[in-house]
């Protein structure tokens, strides 16, 4: 058993009781990290909490991230999390006020759902 604190991969040689014979391989442990979701950001343009950044999502490389509007619209869906959502729809940036979202990090973990408030 291992804990590693991020990815690794493991090499493991053995040799035989004799020592008339050895192999090796590799194992790679993907640690998937704890997805802490903030629940308000501003996307004032001040250079402070302008995009709703979720720490360590981009590890879970399969998760889809969606946020609805009070109204169930869809106003934001990523595959993966290369870029933090920054409040725009269709160009334009959305009203103050709060947004639901829902994650699914994939590989049978339990779907994250919450809610988030864009703050002008």
């Amino acid at each position: 058993m291992v804990t590693p604190p991020s990815d690794i991969t493991y090499t493991f040689h053995v040799v035989s009781g004799y020592g008339c014979g050895t192999a090796s391989d590799d194992v790679f442990v993907r640690v998937f990290k704890k997805i802490e979701v903030p629940n308000a950001f501003s996307p004032n343009g001040d250079g402070i909490n302008d995009t709703w950044v979720i720490e360590a999502l981009d590890s879970y490389a399969e998760s889809e991230t969606r946020v609805f509007n009070r109204y169930g619209q869809l106003v934001f869906h990523s595959r993966g999390y290369a870029r933090p959502w920054n409040g725009i729809y269709n160009g334009k940036p959305l009203a103050t006020g709060t947004y639901y979202y829902t994650i699914d990090r994939k590989n049978n973990f339990p779907l994250m759902s919450g809610w988030v408030t864009i703050l002008r």
